[in-house]
């Protein structure tokens, strides 16, 4: 008996509509999925950038500080004068150090917005503090590896040398001995780095806007420019003072070098108007507070707070109105070599 042949038939227009609807819904939803991970990326990018900056700037600055003010093997800062180069000095006898009499340079010293045209500060933001960090270098050097064009330190550690060091940029004025008076002691190159907001970081018109924390640091008498992290929007240096003495900062003010009286009066017996340089000669650490903004807009997000960043008052940063997410990063940066020899 013959079996009946069964009659092949396809889907019907109906079902064909459901399946298609069906895939349509299911890829508006992976795509939304996909939309909305993009999107999350791309702002956590943006944020770890911005605390990457911000923290950054605060370790460059602190590890800086920290250095400010060391001058070799010997005790210079306290047994000599003190002087206040201005920020662009690059000639050797302009950065603070003679023999007649004994002087060094200050350790710390600042600048409020728009006190200094700093011509050697590229693109310095009108808004931008100044800080500058005066040392010598860790790394001793000898007269075989002097660099031309470059001043460095010798300290004299020999009782019969006739001075307790020579600065200069010329290989034959280091006469100086060590220990044993019979071999000449090392040498050190000076160090000056001003840090300051600039306009741009690259600044080849592609980038104009971008505020970017630059550091100018000496180097073959002249000042060279680097870019530390983009994004720092703003910048503000509070100095401590340490007017009893015993190395640790008493009170936190913006310009040491004025009249603080009487905002610092909680030891007595120091006399603010007797030497402004004696008054930064006393800086034995700097509170940094930086503002650091994302690199590129959030969508949605509109940036109408303010932001303080110590300056006291009511005096803060913003609001801004844009897209663009902002943090203030704070931290104390304490300037060993000043505060140490106190302790």
């Amino acid at each position: 008996m013959r079996t009946p042949l069964r009659r092949q038939r396809g889907i019907s227009l109906i079902e064909l509509m459901v399946g298609i609807t069906l895939g349509l819904l299911l890829l508006a939803a992976l795509s939304t999925l996909y939309a909305s991970t993009s999107q999350s990326r791309v702002q956590l990018g943006n944020s770890a950038t911005q605390i990457e900056n911000g923290r950054y700037a605060l370790d460059v600055i602190n590890q800086e500080v920290g250095l400010a003010g060391y001058l070799g093997g010997l005790n210079l800062r306290g047994t000599s004068a003190i002087s206040t180069p201005d920020v662009c000095s690059v000639a050797t006898n302009a950065l603070g150090f003679s023999n007649s009499p004994a002087t060094v340079p200050v350790a710390i010293y600042g600048y409020a917005a728009g006190s200094n045209p700093a011509t050697c500060l590229p693109n310095l933001s009108s808004n931008s503090e100044i800080l500058v960090v005066r040392r010598v270098s860790t790394t001793a050097a000898t007269l075989a590896t002097m660099a031309a064009g470059q001043a460095y330190l010798q300290d004299s550690f020999c009782t019969t040398d006739a001075a307790p060091f020579v600065f200069s940029s010329t290989a034959t004025d280091f006469t100086l001995n060590d220990k044993t008076c019979g071999n000449k002691a090392e040498l050190r190159q000076a160090s000056v780095r001003a840090f300051y907001i600039a306009t741009c970081d690259l600044c080849n018109g592609s980038d104009n806007g971008v505020l970017t924390l630059k550091v100018a640091e000496l180097s073959g008498g002249a000042m060279q420019i680097k870019s530390i992290a983009q994004g720092i929007q703003d910048v503000h240096f509070a100095y401590g003072v340490d007017v009893d003495g015993n190395g640790s900062p008493d009170c936190y003010v913006a310009d040491p070098g004025v009249d603080n009286n009487a905002v610092c009066n909680n030891v007595g017996g120091y006399n603010w108007t007797t030497s402004a340089t004696n008054n930064w000669n006393n800086v034995t650490a700097v509170r940094v507070n930086v503002l650091a903004s994302t690199l590129k807009p959030s969508s949605g997000w509109a940036d109408n707070r303010t932001y303080d960043l110590g300056r006291g008052g009511n005096v803060k940063s913003g609001p801004f109105n844009d897209g663009y997410k902002r943090h203030v990063y704070a931290e104390v940066a304490r300037a060993v070599n000043v505060a140490g020899p106190r302790e």
